[in-house]
């Protein structure tokens, strides 16, 4: 199969999932949206993250925001540190609809596959992510413990292993266990080097 017809397959499976999104509640962007915030870490929750997630104008994740804020989905809090800057979170009525994602078709197709497919179709997609956002100004997201910014705080002259004991260098605040597996805008891959990298 050519590197053209493989491409193909991967858009079509887009427009598939996109059409699931019609279902009268929400639009597409505004569950791609709902779906940013329920897996965004407390650092990412905000438009202009959601924005270069989705690789796109403020504006129009702005548009997605506010539907979802006047639909009951969505609220905003002023961050802790700067009252200036909003952090938006899942409403219950959120957590709900999120709960029933038509996103999840594609899930269960995914899940349909055999553990060694799927791992191999992991890293061949993160491959090609990865290969597109250098191509183009686009940041990338991940989670926590694939980020080279993930440290662990030392136990004599060893991490420690105490899941609360992790913490962002880059950012330099501890980072919750429950947060570890969510998508942080801050994202830089464990393989890239980085010269501003901070020194734990």
């Amino acid at each position: 199969m050519s590197a053209r017809e493989t491409a193909e397959l991967l858009l079509q499976v887009g427009r598939l999932v996109q059409a699931e999104g019609y279902d009268g509640e929400l639009s597409p962007a505004q569950w791609m949206a709902l779906r940013f915030f329920a897996r965004a870490n407390p650092f990412s929750r905000t438009p202009s993250a959601l924005a270069e997630f989705q690789a796109t104008t403020r504006g129009t994740a702005t548009q997605a925001i506010k539907a979802l804020e006047a639909g009951g989905y969505l609220v905003r809090q002023p961050f802790k540190t700067d009252g200036r800057s909003v952090s938006l979170r899942l409403t219950s009525k959120g957590k709900k609809a999120n709960a029933r994602d038509p996103f999840e078709v594609l899930v269960r197709a995914v899940d349909s596959l055999d553990a060694t497919e799927r791992t191999a179709m992991r890293r061949a997609l993160h491959q090609v992510l990865s290969t597109l956002a250098t191509s183009g100004a686009h940041r990338r997201f991940g989670v926590c413990q694939d980020c080279t910014y993930f440290g662990r705080e030392m136990c004599g002259n060893l991490p420690s292993t105490d899941p609360s004991a992790a913490e962002c260098l880059l950012l330099g605040v501890p980072i919750q266990p429950e947060d570890v597996g969510l998508l942080c805008v801050h994202f830089q891959p464990m393989n890239e080097h980085r010269e501003d990298r901070p020194t734990p």
